[in-house]
């Protein structure tokens, strides 16, 4: 009943998949537009098909022992014997040449792969297009990850409206006639897109606040997305009118240790790898070794987005789903402790980064941390937020210095950390971590490059090793 924007790549992407394979499963993150994909891409193949396109809504089955009786019905088969169900359901298909599409799987995940496996091998010419937030698990199955819609390009160079933009605009003309773009306005219609991760659920949940809220009053309180975010349609499941209900029908689907990982994985920022991982959320009841076996969990669960990156993979959470994941960690009695393991992980490896700068992995290690920036900076603020720890975040301030040089941080670095800590007694009296150009060199850097004194405290047997540091930051930096 509403327009279908943008998804053209992905449209031709799964029709190209349903040629190959006879089961393709669209999963992602709930309200994600999953089944309007699933539905629009089976509209482009119904000529395909000789028998024709069947969508079977599973939301509402919450038996079991339900779903072939509910496939039978959205087929419209009538049959009286005392067969089982199933066998009726494989008998019907077994000749016939149709598309059919199981919709949100993930509450009877083991029966709808069970049901789409007796149905493929049943009915050769048979194709099954599934949509869930889990892997249904067959080993026939080609899976699609549906992604947000595109989001906004940063910059004048910007070509265009994008789908997310089109999306908000479009579903705000519904509510409110004659909205449009304007310069006034356009930046705050973007930043609401983007802060949304591009969630279609989430960007149509934030139109219809147009009935009574401006622009940029929805974006004021995006903050409290959970609480914005509940004017959904009274015709759509209620896991669907929420913007709370639908993230805590992903949080019902996962286990408790899951759960668990999902609330202390929120501590991270811009994303981490599985070292970073199984350094903070290992223990309270999460052993290291499992650490890995529940992240693969929640990206089968689509809590995570795996993104390649070279030589590893690095793993996402939409901002919404982390918004999420804070809450519940702030619930529980170990959201410090969570934090306090945050910061020393990117402490350890600040200081790595200071000791192995010179060395042939240079660019590697300097590649880390631009990946890891985000990171970097929750340690800092971390440090800046908590009493007593100033001395820790100017260090590893300062351990950071070609960080901020070769990733164009240097502002960042210069004025944003190293100039906002407190007055501490421990402090150098000219304000910075090392001190000097040289600070930071190995001892093997050539004593001939004397530097300069900052402050007067630097010692001589500093001095005669190529290196400028403070007798203060001595004692009260790491290393």
């Amino acid at each position: 009943m509403t327009s279908f924007v943008g998804r053209r790549q992905e449209v031709a992407e799964i029709r190209r998949l349903l040629t190959a394979s006879r089961l393709v499963t669209l999963t992602g993150a709930g309200g994600v537009g999953k089944t309007r994909l699933a539905v629009r891409v089976a509209a482009t193949l119904e000529r395909a098909f000789a028998d024709g396109v069947r969508l079977v809504e599973l939301a509402g089955v919450e038996k079991s022992e339900l779903l072939v009786p509910t496939v039978v019905q959205a087929l419209g088969i009538r049959d009286r014997s005392t067969r089982p169900p199933l066998e009726v359901l494989a008998g019907h298909l077994a000749d016939r040449r149709m598309l059919l599409i199981l919709d949100n799987c993930e509450h009877l995940l083991r029966d709808c792969a069970n049901v789409a496996k007796a149905l493929l091998r049943a009915a050769p010419e048979l194709r099954i297009l599934a949509t869930s937030r889990h892997v249904l698990g067959l080993v026939s199955e080609q899976i699609f990850p549906v992604r947000p819609l595109s989001l906004p390009d940063a910059g004048p160079d910007a070509s265009g409206p994008s789908e997310a933009v089109q999306l908000f605009t479009e579903r705000a003309q519904a509510v409110l006639p004659g909205f449009a773009v304007t310069d006034g306005n356009r930046e705050a219609v973007e930043q609401i897109c983007r802060r949304l991760d591009g969630l279609p659920l989430g960007i149509e949940l934030a139109a219809v606040r147009l009935r009574a809220l401006s622009v940029h009053q929805v974006l004021e309180r995006l903050d409290d997305r959970f609480r914005l975010l509940t004017a959904g349609s009274p015709a759509a499941l209620p896991r669907h009118r929420t913007l709370r209900a639908l993230i805590d029908w992903s949080y019902a689907l996962c286990g408790e240790q899951e759960r668990t990982l999902w609330a202390r994985l929120s501590v991270f920022s811009g994303g981490l790898d599985l070292e970073a991982a199984e350094a903070v959320c290992a223990g309270g009841g999460i052993a290291a070794e499992d650490v890995v076996d529940l992240v693969v969990g929640l990206v089968e669960k689509s809590i995570l987005i795996a993104e390649e990156h070279p030589g590893t993979v690095r793993y996402r959470m939409l901002e919404t789903l982390r918004q999420y994941g804070r809450e519940r960690l702030a619930r529980s009695a170990e959201a410090e402790r969570v934090a306090r393991r945050h910061r020393d992980h990117y402490r350890n490896l600040a200081a790595e980064a200071r000791v192995r700068l010179f060395g042939p992995g240079q660019v590697l290690l300097l590649t880390r941390l631009q990946l890891e920036h985000a990171n970097l900076r929750t340690a800092l603020e971390y440090c800046l937020t908590r009493p007593g720890e100033a001395g820790v975040g100017l260090g590893m301030a300062a351990d950071l210095l070609y960080h901020w040089i070769t990733s164009y941080y240097l502002a960042e670095g210069a004025a944003g950390w190293t100039g906002r800590w407190p007055p501490t007694p421990r402090r150098p009296r000219c304000g910075r971590g090392r001190c000097g150009p040289t600070a930071g060199w190995p001892s093997s850097r050539p004593t001939r490059m004397r530097p300069r004194r900052c402050c007067g405290r630097a010692g001589r047997s500093a001095r005669s090793r190529g290196r400028s540091r403070c007798s203060a930051t001595s004692r009260s930096s790491p290393g």
